[in-house]
């Protein structure tokens, strides 16, 4: 006779639960990470996740925006269970206070969702995620394979954008300017080697980082001094001038 005991795992138990775990389980999204979700700080795929942070946090909130790095988007899988999954960025309507994890029980499909490629993510990035973040109902899922499979940086960073198209999924080719276009963003983006570089899709300007609107302001003030010597050397006072404007 058989008289192992049968334990009944309610229905709401979500995915990520540890198996050995029955009852009284932490019901944050956040416990019981496991070594593949806690990304590592620091290295060569945290600093291209923190470069794209500062390039389009601005810009994206001037459009309503926001993007969340390395937060638990929840979902159901097709027997209905409960899971999660960390995108690099995840892209939703700005709030003022960002969710701790993106519920899509709660919230509709996020616009857009971003991930950079690493050695041991390559695969599921390139393959595995297009149909599955599709099937969430995401318009957009852009790739930025700028890491080799040895860690290194490539020569030349690769992007690849999918939607599904009439029930289709599709890869999305560049535009005639060689850009991708990702209007859920408002961006057009595009890698020159090992530079990524990222556009306002309407206006065409491209977007600075903080090192590059330092330099720029830099430039702008030595060309500021050197008319204001020609004017000395004129005999006229530069403050004058402004004063009078």
């Amino acid at each position: 006779m058989n008289t192992a005991l049968k334990i009944s795992v309610p229905a709401d138990r979500p995915g990520w639960i540890p198996p050995d775990i029955f009852y009284d389980w932490d019901t944050n999204p956040y416990a019981y990470q496991t070594e593949e979700e806690l990304m590592p700080a620091g290295g060569l795929h945290g600093q291209i996740l923190a470069y794209i942070t500062e390039i389009l946090r601005d810009f994206l909130e001037s459009r309503g925006l926001m993007f969340l790095a390395d937060t638990f988007m929840l979902y159901r899988d097709s027997r209905g269970i409960k899971q999660r999954v960390s995108p690099d960025l995840l892209i939703i309507p700005f709030r003022s206070e960002p969710p701790s994890a993106y519920n899509l029980d709660m919230e509709p499909p996020p616009p857009a969702v971003m991930e950079i490629t690493s050695p041991d993510s390559h695969l599921r990035d390139m393959e595995d995620k297009v149909s599955f973040y599709m099937n969430l109902g995401i318009p957009a899922y852009l790739v930025i394979d700028a890491v080799t499979p040895q860690g290194r940086r490539r020569q030349q960073i690769g992007l690849h954008l999918w939607r599904k198209i009439r029930g289709k999924i599709r890869r999305t080719g560049p535009d005639r300017d060689g850009c991708l276009s990702v209007p859920e963003m408002g961006l057009k983006v595009t890698a020159q080697g090992r530079r990524l570089i990222f556009a306002d899709i309407v206006t065409g300007e491209i977007l600075q980082d903080t090192g590059q609107l330092r330099q720029r302001a830099e430039l702008a003030e030595k060309e500021l001094e050197r008319l204001a010597e020609k004017l000395r050397a004129l005999g006229i006072d530069p403050d004058d001038i402004g004063d009078k404007v």
